[in-house]
């Protein structure tokens, strides 16, 4: 990993503690973190344990997802507090066609990282999807290490607007 990229890392981390809502830091680490791995798209899941739901505000292309946490790919990696890439989702059985079927979009590759906050638990995952050519060992060691410089600041993030209530948002619920 470059200097630059690392110093971009840390500069993300550094503005994100200067936001109070989600809705307003995710669509700038979404864009960050896709801009530097080089995928077509990424998602920022945040993992709610009291409900088992992961969420988000803003997916890259899409307004807002709200899943079971036993589902697909990132359901996994909440389980086992590990990155799990996927180079071929028609391949994998893990893969969770329902939300390509429902926002037309066509998954190809994907590499999701858990986001562990200090007592390693899970809070969220970082999703990216479609690379060309497939997800490498560097782009896992780029998203880890961009795993561990965002928890805190999202942790934090997820404290001051922890009033959210999903049960109003079932219309979103794939």
């Amino acid at each position: 990993m470059d200097k630059n990229t690392l110093q971009k890392i840390v500069k993300l981390s550094q503005m994100l503690l200067e936001f109070d809502k989600l809705e307003d830091a995710l669509p700038k680490v979404v864009q960050e973190i896709k801009n530097i791995i080089n995928a077509d798209r990424s998602t920022i899941f945040i993992y709610s344990q009291s409900s088992n739901m992961i969420w988000t505000y803003l997916a890259d292309g899409v307004d807002k997802l709200i899943l079971s946490a036993d589902k697909g790919i990132v359901g996994y990696v909440i389980k086992n507090k590990t990155i799990k890439k996927v180079n071929d989702t028609s391949k994998e059985p893990l893969f969770y066609k329902d939300v390509d079927e429902n926002t037309g979009y066509q998954t190809k590759n994907i590499l999701s990282v858990p986001l562990l906050n200090e007592e390693n638990k899970v809070i969220g995952v970082i999703q990216l999807l479609n690379k060309e050519g497939g997800f490498t060992k560097d782009d896992i060691n780029i998203a880890y290490l961009f795993s561990n410089y965002l928890s805190a600041p999202l942790e934090l993030l997820l404290q001051k607007q922890h009033s959210l209530n999903l049960k109003d948002d079932n219309d979103y619920i794939i």
